[in-house]
């Protein structure tokens, strides 16, 4: 009998052994060199110094609050930046803080409407190396958009309009269209609004801006709003409520009262410290905050913070009160003597003076700050030179030193009924009629306006009318 032994096949697994080898060998190899090559261009990378990866800023956001951040981010982790070492142009006040691989540039005020910036950062480390780089970031922020309100004229008709528009261009958009709008707020999401019906008395609705749907909000009773505002960041409606009827038979009279959309949305009076609701000659929220300054019909000046019972601090009796500064940290009110910007924080109060204007004596009338100092636009009238006891009205600004007049009607026809300085300090609007005297009234029950008023809207800074609108009531 035959036995077969059966073995591998060892000359051929030999053979296959060896022609593997080289390949192995020349994936090791390359496989070795990529690794090489890899640490040598990270740690090129890495001794060339930190390098501007991406950067993050919300360019809306910047000119509608204060306080907003661009993020700078390296692609390393980096030393810490001191503020030294930015630039930012247009200047701007701001801070700076870093922190592993990101830094953060702050504003501390809003930025300017349709400029482009420019933020730099020298020096930049990571600590490892000498070798330092600059970054470099510029990003535009948005043209300025405005809201007004457009009535119809109560000659021919039809229904009110609240237009949306650009201070660039002519395009205008109708946001909402009721009949009498008497005044309204703009937020986010929704326009706070007021009408008034046949009977004179007023309601408050909110309408969503994207939608267009409506919602009545229930006031306490029969009666008439007036000086609507809003605290945008907040979402705080304010308003002064007065009751119909008889003057002694009113539960509200010129009585402050707030809405917080956020919340339940009803309308709540405003505290004393009594306990008892706020009878007010007028009121504003203080800028980029729910807390508001109101003057009683006592003439004292409070501080309120709606969202917290009971926190109400008299700062003192006024002659008059105005609005506060783009910061929030400065009010202006007025005395026997005149213009006064009173320190929220300190209570400080500096003096306003009227400065003479090419070398006529000015007197000075409603005023707005429009910076962290003591600079203003402000109303004030002029004798006439020719002697005839008569004022002519201008619109100036201010800065402490001199005086440089904005704007002034065209001839004695024309008058400043009102204005308003954009949030940032840009623009100022000015509610102008054009003949005062041939001026028709629509005869709105509250907060009657001539049908021919317009509305003037300046470049501060250059002096330069940017637009003109028919209407008024512009909300920025």
């Amino acid at each position: 009998m035959t036995h077969t032994s059966i073995e591998p096949n060892r000359g051929s697994g030999t053979a296959g052994g060896a022609s593997d080898r080289p390949y192995r060998r020349a994936l090791a190899t390359t496989v070795t060199t990529l690794v090489v090559l890899v640490a040598v261009f990270a740690g090129l990378n890495y001794l060339q110094g930190p390098k501007l990866a991406s950067a993050q800023v919300d360019s809306s956001r910047v000119v509608a609050q204060s306080g907003q951040q661009l993020r700078l981010f390296a692609n390393q982790s980096i030393t810490a930046v001191r503020k030294s070492q930015v630039r930012v142009t247009p200047a701007s006040p701001f801070t700076v803080s870093s922190s592993g691989d990101v830094i953060a540039v702050q504003f501390s005020n809003r930025l300017l409407y349709g400029t482009s910036y420019t933020v730099k950062v020298d020096g930049v480390g990571n600590g490892a190396q000498p070798r330092t780089t600059n970054f470099a970031y510029s990003f535009r922020t948005p043209a300025a958009q405005v809201y007004y309100l457009d009535r119809a004229d109560p000659r021919t008709g039809g229904p009110d309009e609240i237009v949306k528009t650009s201070l660039t261009g002519n395009a205008r958009t109708v946001v909402y269209s009721a009949p009498r709008i008497q005044q309204f707020v703009v937020f986010p999401q929704a326009i706070a609004v007021t009408t008034l019906g046949d009977d004179g008395t007023s309601a408050l609705s909110l309408v969503s801006l994207d939608k267009g749907f409506v919602a009545k909000l229930l006031l306490p009773g029969s009666g008439t709003i007036d000086e609507l505002q809003g605290a945008n960041a907040a979402g705080v409606v304010g308003l002064t409520f007065t009751s119909s009827g008889p003057a002694a038979e009113r539960e509200f009279n010129d009585t402050l009262m707030t809405v917080n959309l956020t919340g339940a949305q009803t309308v709540d009076p405003v505290l004393d410290l009594a306990g008892k609701p706020l009878q007010v000659l007028t009121w504003s929220f203080v800028t980029g905050s729910p807390s508001i300054v109101a003057q009683s019909t006592d003439q004292t000046v409070f501080l309120i913070d709606p969202t917290k019972p009971g926190s109400i601090v008299p700062l003192g009796q006024y002659q008059d009160l105005g609005g506060s500064a783009p910061d929030g940290k400065s009010i202006v009110v007025s005395d026997i003597y005149g213009k006064i910007a009173y320190s929220l924080s300190s209570g400080k109060e500096t003096r306003l003076p009227s400065l003479p204007m090419a070398g006529a004596t000015t007197y000075g009338g409603e005023a707005e700050l429009i910076g962290s100092g003591t600079a203003r636009v402000q109303q004030v009238a002029v004798p006439d030179s020719t002697g005839s006891g008569r004022y002519q009205s201008f619109l100036v600004l201010e800065d402490g030193t001199q005086t440089r007049m904005l704007f002034q009607p065209a001839d004695e026809k024309g008058s400043i009924q009102g204005f308003s300085v954009s949030p940032n300090g840009q623009y100022v609007a000015v509610n102008v009629i054009p003949d005062f005297a041939a001026s028709v009234s629509d005869n709105y029950a509250v907060d009657a306006q001539s049908t021919s008023i317009s509305t003037i809207f300046i470049d501060i800074k250059s002096g330069t009318v940017v637009r003109s609108v028919t209407g008024f009531e512009e909300s920025w």
